[in-house]
Order: C-alpha cells, then sequence, then structure tokens
C-alpha cells in the first residue's frame, strides 16, 4: 500500500526548487486542530497537554518546554476566511488533526464544506466514536480520506487504554461501519503497537477488515516525555522479536507498515540530520490561530497568527527550516520526510556526470 509514505515529497519537487530558488511556495499541507478537547485519554496520546476538557484534562500531566496553551475551539468565522485564502496560495490538502478531536469541534462539517467549496482536499484523524450514521456519510463524501484511531481489539482492552467506559469501543467500530458504507472516502483504520499488544496485530487487522475498512495501518507507539521528547522512555526489546510478523503484514495489499519504521525506533540514535526542513512542505494550525513551525511543536514555536494576519502573510516569513535541538520529539511527524529531503539535499562527488 502507499497512502502513507514520506517518497511523496517527490510530487512536490516544484516546491522545493522554489525554495532553492529563494522562493517561498505555499506547503503542499495543512494540519488544522479544529479542537483541543478529546473524549478519550488514550496511554500513548503525544498531545495529551494541549486537551482542556476530557479524559486527559483532569490528571496531572507534564508540558513540553516554554509551551503556551493553544486554546479551545477554532473561530469558524476565522477558519472560513483563511481556507480561501490558503487555496488561493496553491495549499492542496487540509489535514484536521489535533491537539484534540476534530469531531468535537461543532462546526466541522462547515468547515468541511468550506475547504470542499475551495477546492481543498481534505483528511481526518478522528477517534471515530462521536460519529452517527449521518455525519460520517456527510463527511465522507467531502473528504479525500478518513483514518480512525482504533488502536485496541476489544472493548476491555479499550476502556484500559483509553480511560473510558468499554461501550466507547463499540461506538468507535459503528462509526467505522458507518464510514464505511458510505462509500465515499477512503477509510484507515490505525493501530499503535508497542510491547504488551504486537502479539495481536493480526486479529487487529481481521477486525478493520470485519469492519469494511479500505486499509489498516500499523505505527510503533512513540513514547517519549513531553518535556523530554528527544529520548525513548520504554523498552523496544519487543521490535527485535516482531520482524516477520511486520514483514509478513507489509506483504497484505491492504495493510500499511513499514517495518523500517520499526526499525528505526528500536535502534534510535538521533534524527541523523541538523536542519529539518520538512516544515517547507507542512504547517499546522491551532484552535486560536496560531501557525506553528511543525506538528510537534505546537504552542512552543510559532511563526504567526492568522486572527491578526493572513496566511501569505505568515508564510512570507517562514524560515524555510529548524535546527534540529532537544525540543524534537523521537520520530517525529516529519522524521520520514525530512530523511528524504536530506538525502536529495546532500553534496555529491562529480553532480554533472550521472
Amino acid at each position: 500500500m502507499t497512502y502513507i509514505s514520506s517518497s511523496k515529497v517527490f510530487a512536490h519537487l516544484d516546491r522545493l526548487a522554489g525554495w532553492q530558488r529563494g522562493e517561498k511556495p505555499a506547503p503542499v499541507t495543512v494540519e488544522w486542530d479544529l479542537s483541543n478537547r478529546c473524549v478519550l485519554g488514550c496511554q500513548d496520546c503525544h498531545f495529551a497537554h494541549t486537551h482542556i476538557k476530557g479524559p486527559w484534562a483532569s490528571k496531572l500531566r507534564v508540558l513540553p518546554m516554554a509551551y503556551e496553551s493553544t486554546g479551545d475551539l477554532a473561530d469558524i468565522d476565522l477558519v472560513q476566511r483563511v481556507l480561501p485564502e490558503m487555496a488561493k496560495v496553491g495549499v492542496k490538502g487540509i489535514v484536521w488533526s489535533g491537539g484534540g478531536e476534530p469531531t468535537t469541534h461543532p462546526d466541522l462539517h462547515h468547515a468541511a464544506m468550506a475547504a470542499y467549496g475551495v477546492g481543498l482536499e481534505q483528511g481526518m484523524y478522528t477517534l471515530g466514536g462521536t460519529l452517527n450514521r449521518g455525519t460520517a456519510f456527510l463527511l465522507s463524501s467531502l473528504m479525500t480520506w478518513i483514518v480512525v484511531s482504533l488502536d485496541c481489539v476489544d472493548a476491555e482492552t479499550y476502556a484500559k487504554e483509553k480511560g473510558v467506559p468499554p461501550e466507547r469501543f463499540d461506538a468507535a467500530c459503528h462509526a467505522i461501519r458507518y464510514l464505511a458504507e458510505a462509500k465515499g472516502a477512503v477509510i484507515g483504520v490505525s493501530f499503535l503497537l508497542h510491547g504488551e499488544n504486537y502479539t495481536g496485530a493480526w486479529d487487529m487487522l481481521a477486525l478493520a477488515r470485519e469492519l469494511g475498512a479500505t486499509y489498516t495501518t500499523f505505527r510503533p507507539a512513540i513514547r517519549v516525555m513531553p518535556n523530554r521528547p528527544n529520548e525513548c522512555i520504554d523498552d523496544r526489546k519487543w521490535i527485535h522479536q516482531a520482524p516477520l510478523m511486520l514483514e509478513y503484514l507489509a506483504r497484505e495489499p491492504d495493510v500499511e507498515v513499514d517495518p523500517a519504521r520499526f526499525a528505526a525506533y528500536a535502534n534510535w540514535d538521533g534524527h541523523g540530520y541538523t536542519e529539518c526542513h520538512g516544515p517547507r512542505l507542512n504547517t499546522t494550525i491551532t484552535p486560536d490561530g496560531r501557525v506553528w513551525i511543525c506538528p510537534q511543536r505546537r504552542g512552543v514555536t510559532p511563526i504567526g497568527d492568522l486572527r491578526f494576519q493572513s496566511f501569505a502573510d505568515i508564510w512570507s516569513k517562514h524560515p524555510g527550516h529548524y535546527t534540529v535541538d532537544e525540543g524534537c520529539r523521537v520520530m517525529c511527524r516529519l522524521h520520514g520526510v525530512n530523511e528524504q529531503l536530506a538525502a536529495i539535499a546532500a553534496p555529491r562527488q562529480h553532480e554533472a556526470f550521472l
């Protein structure tokens, strides 16, 4: 499967060339957090510190260094004003993400219709369980893809890992069925694998297939402390026991899994590059309207504020890169993209001879 691949950067060489010429082409993708509310308390949530309502909001949480609150719910008027600006400057896709859970925003459908109306492709990461049949059918008709983060294969485990009543698992499964029945967007079901659950990966795949998903994706659960995101805090030995399983899963036509990603996490010893250029192609907006240098630095490294600036003005001041430091997370969101960009930019001997 190839829905999720860092090699997609090669489809946007024109933008990379523009940056090399000193221009500032628009990002390909914008990730927009409509909400910092969430009805789950997932044990492996990377952005639990952003939640202002939900299970995580009542817990003591370690905050990232220099973290500032990023708001509650996005102003739908601001969203509807900015989406045409983005389309005009060349943004291709919007991802409704988090932060919190996008479906907790009461005007998500208005945001999605506005994006659709100006020709932006859309994707969404969701827990799924807040969707009813009607909303699922509407969103599926407007979006290119929707990924439901399920992570567990039964209600008991779901309740334990996410800190909610077991019936929330059934709600998520119903939502996946509704989305699949809509036959609009490509529907993915996502599972984070870790030492306690990886042996159940085939059962997870069977469940996703039974629910009607287009594909199933498996990723390693990246475990770090928010204030020490460049350090792994879990025992990753289980990955060394799973290479054959991952290879066999990768051969399935409806599975997205990258065994090399798991191996890289198991053997993590740093990013392998000093300059992050992924933010040239991707940026993140939080509910308060601020724009951030990358998804992993929500609340830490802002580059502008849409409440007071246009998207074009903010992008015109974009630095173009960020120096990797102790605040950059292990296997960060744009790590695969950066590896590709680092390979493209690496100096080579006798470059004039192919």
